[in-house]
């Protein structure tokens, strides 16, 4: 299809992305000039004219928030080389900051000169050290005296001294009517705080955040305000990994939302929510929240570091589920302690706890995360999607994975990856949380019997087209 048709198909990438927007924002107080391009793959025209509206080559950036590997880098900055040979690639994100993290300074060279990428940017927090490399190359100015980037420069592999970004929140300039921003629908994303106060031992946000900040409640209100003037806007994912970390702002900014007229998604801790504060959401626009439950298992849990138990997490769905609040439930399988019992506690606990949606992914274990640290412990061996320990192993874990999708009934499976946003960017897109609930238990269905190894045409098609035209 031509890419303007691209951009309307239902396509969960054309959600439009917090990353983007945020910097695009940020970069503006620096009289930056920025073009968001969403997504690669239907904004493409997007792309090249903004290359050609440039009196000089542009420098463009490549987010690697959604990537575990270089591939999609590669894929990216090839189709830009074949095209644009003199345009400058940087790279920055979640998985060069893994990369970072769990390798060294050094692993970036052979991956550049392969692939073509100018600069990598690998601290947690970096858009200080874009906005610096921008501000010194449309001056002319040194690149070698700041933070936080490997470069190639004449040929020669540099890096320049690591130092640790505070993230920028109450700073962050409200200036989002400055902003070209590539709306694809309603919906809009938005961070109002960064890390995370918990330790959970499987995770590794709370070890490259360090610090756990939050935005005050007058400047969230003056960005929402500033959004919603912005037209078409009347929906807002917050992206915060722990929304509701500190109780009672939470409920001020429930408060603050019910003066406007929008609808909102979260993530949420649902063991410290009560009937006031659940009311208090709904009253202000909450229609879905992500529950990062991960397991219904008390020995889990506790090896998790999750501080929660079951029953908490119990009572609360039902809270959301009397509020008409849906609920998406996230459950990790094969975390060290992980038996079959265990995940009959899941699939028990999914069946009877009036979860909406839920999704399973499988333990990924890294090296800089608190699990890594109690290894011996655990007789955990392997790194990544490829492990062992003393009860469990990847391959039993993909195993019981398919055994819970193939078990519960009273819930409705979705991909892991998109989760949240895959309902709001349906929602968005006019769809009731009841049809999106309808749609996905269509297609699981094909994917069950495909599991049974039937690969002809299934009556579930039908049915889609029907609840997709809806």
């Amino acid at each position: 299809a031509e890419y303007p048709v691209r951009r309307k198909l239902l396509n969960i990438w054309n959600l439009l992305g917090v990353n983007g927007v945020y910097l695009a924002s940020y970069l503006s107080q620096y009289n930056i000039k920025t073009k968001i391009i969403n997504n690669f793959d239907s904004d493409w025209d997007l792309l090249c004219s903004a290359y050609k509206a440039c009196k000089k080559p542009p420098l463009v950036g490549i987010s690697t928030t959604f990537y575990l590997s270089y591939r999609e880098v590669r894929r990216i900055i090839k189709k830009i080389h074949n095209i644009f040979p003199d345009v400058n690639i940087a790279i920055g994100g979640a998985f060069t900051n893994e990369q970072f993290i769990s390798k060294n300074i050094q692993s970036f060279e052979k991956p550049m000169r392969k692939y073509g990428v100018d600069y990598v940017f690998h601290a947690f927090n970096s858009e200080s050290d874009l906005k610096d490399l921008i501000l010194k190359r449309k001056n002319n100015l040194n690149i070698n005296e700041f933070y936080n980037m490997v470069y190639i420069e004449d040929g020669k592999y540099k890096t320049t001294p690591v130092r640790f970004n505070s993230p920028v929140l109450d700073e962050t300039p409200v200036l989002w009517e400055q902003i070209d921003i590539p709306l694809n629908g309603h919906t809009v994303q938005m961070r109002t705080s960064s890390g995370c106060p918990f330790a959970c031992t499987f995770c590794s946000y709370p070890k490259t955040a360090k610090t756990f900040k939050v935005m005050s409640c007058a400047v969230v209100e003056k960005h929402i305000n500033a959004l919603l003037n912005i037209h078409d806007i009347d929906k807002i994912i917050f992206i915060d990994d722990t929304f509701n970390a500190v109780k009672s702002r939470f409920k001020d900014m429930c408060h603050m939302f019910s003066k406007y007229d929008f609808e909102w998604f979260s993530f949420l801790r649902v063991q410290f929510v009560d009937e006031e504060t659940v009311r208090l959401m709904k009253e202000s626009g909450c229609k879905a929240v992500y529950l990062g439950i991960e397991s219904a298992n008390e020995v889990v849990l506790k090896n998790m570091n999750k501080k929660a138990t079951p029953d908490q997490f119990m009572r609360g769905i039902k809270l959301l589920k009397k509020y008409d609040i849906a609920s998406v439930a996230a459950f990790i399988i094969g975390f060290p302690g992980e038996t079959e019992k265990s995940i009959d506690n899941n699939i028990e606990f999914i069946e009877t706890s009036g979860i909406d949606f839920y999704t399973l992914k499988e333990f990924y274990y890294m090296q800089h995360t608190s699990v890594y640290e109690r290894r011996n412990e655990f007789g955990l061996s392997g790194i990544g999607s490829k492990w062992e320990h003393s009860t469990m192993d990847y391959m039993t874990a993909y195993n019981m994975k398919i055994k819970m999708f193939q078990s519960i009934k009273n819930s409705v499976f979705i991909d892991a990856d998109t989760s949240l946003w895959y309902i709001a960017y349906l929602f968005d897109q006019g769809y009731s949380i009841d049809n999106i609930s309808r749609i996905q238990k269509e297609i699981n269905s094909i994917i069950l019997s495909q599991y049974e190894g039937i690969y002809d045409d299934h009556p579930a098609m039908e049915n889609l087209k029907h609840l997709v035209s809806v």
